[in-house]
């Protein structure tokens, strides 16, 4: 299976062939309209050997008053190769290139004389929907949706790591490749007092808002939440997963801490904060932290941020993670 650009040779004769198949099966031919370009996140072929045999695209496309969501498009394996769990393996691969592009729900638009293709949408999970789109009005056609969770991606660090930097680095490069995503800067929602003594740094406070903010950012589409925020406590994975639970279940959470020297760390609280009682507590506070994060090792991934530009930090951080859309 390949990743192919828009107008590719191969998917093009793909999709008239599927064509071609859909106009023996419903009748008519209102001729061969091309795949639009807007909205591309991907487009898959697969090969046997060196012949291709199926392919399979995947955009973001909005109707009526539903956010862009992930549609499924032109899914077709050649009849000499069917039965062969291509469609499967092409489906899963258009799924997690929505995923990483940040879709909370995929759709497709089928019809009733494919009925190999009902049974595929419903064997892997899709539910049926009322139709939509151009074929709305056709009494054979049949739509299916898949809500996704919310991808999470934790942002831990001490201070003067940089973390809230690097988050909001990684949002500008998610924007960058066309995904759908929301950056937060968790610490200004805990900007509230008096404090609870059972809980100096407001993280029920924290989880209440984020559980309020994540219906408004599932309502516009939006499947990757990047929240920059020190991550002590072992049980914050299981929260911030609650948290931002939708119809697509518990959110799929991602900790990764950014760290850097004790100088650099010193140097950065230095230039932010004033002389005087807030910089000194910023100073120990900044080693008592960094020791219990190593000793908690809380983090799926942890990357070096001295020396480097919160970009570059974020870059690595993205590349890992395979998020961003494929946009061609």
């Amino acid at each position: 299976m390949r990743r192919v650009p828009y107008g590719d040779p191969d998917a093009v004769r793909l999709w008239e062939a599927m064509w071609s198949e859909i106009v023996e099966r419903y009748g008519g031919d209102p001729g061969y309209v091309q795949l639009p370009s807007d909205g591309l996140v991907t487009i898959l072929v697969g090969y046997a050997g060196d012949a291709p045999v199926a392919t399979v695209a995947v955009r973001f496309k909005a109707y009526g008053s539903w956010p862009p969501l992930a549609e499924i498009k032109r899914l077709y394996v050649g009849p000499e190769h069917r039965k062969n769990g291509f469609s499967r393996i092409l489906m899963g691969a258009a799924e997690d290139a929505a995923r990483r592009a940040g879709a909370t729900r995929i759709i497709l638009e089928t019809g009733t004389e494919q009925p190999e293709a009902l049974a595929l949408y419903r064997a892997i999970g899709y539910g049926e929907i009322a139709p939509y789109g151009e074929f709305s009005h056709d009494p054979r056609s049949r739509c299916f949706a898949k809500d996704l969770p919310t991808r999470v991606l934790v942002v831990s660090g001490t201070m003067g790591a940089g973390k809230s930097a690097v988050a909001s680095a990684i949002g500008d490069l998610l924007g960058e490749r066309g995904a759908r995503y929301a950056w937060i800067d968790a610490d200004a929602l805990c900007q509230a007092g008096p404090v609870d003594a059972d809980d100096p740094y407001n993280q029920r406070l924290l989880f209440d808002a984020l559980g309020g903010a994540a219906p408004a950012f599932r309502s516009r589409g939006l499947g990757q939440v990047v929240v920059a925020r020190v991550v002590e406590d072992p049980a914050d994975r299981d929260r911030y997963s609650r948290a931002f639970r939708s119809d697509g279940g518990a959110a799929e959470v991602t900790i990764v801490r950014v760290t850097a020297s004790e100088a650099v760390r010193f140097a950065r609280l230095d230039a932010r904060e004033p002389e005087g009682p807030w910089r000194d507590f910023a100073r120990a506070r900044t080693v008592e932290l960094e020791d219990a994060l190593v000793a908690n090792d809380l983090d799926d991934f942890v990357f070096d941020n001295d020396g480097r530009a919160a970009a570059e930090t974020a870059a690595a951080v993205v590349g890992t993670l395979g998020w961003g859309s494929e946009t061609l």
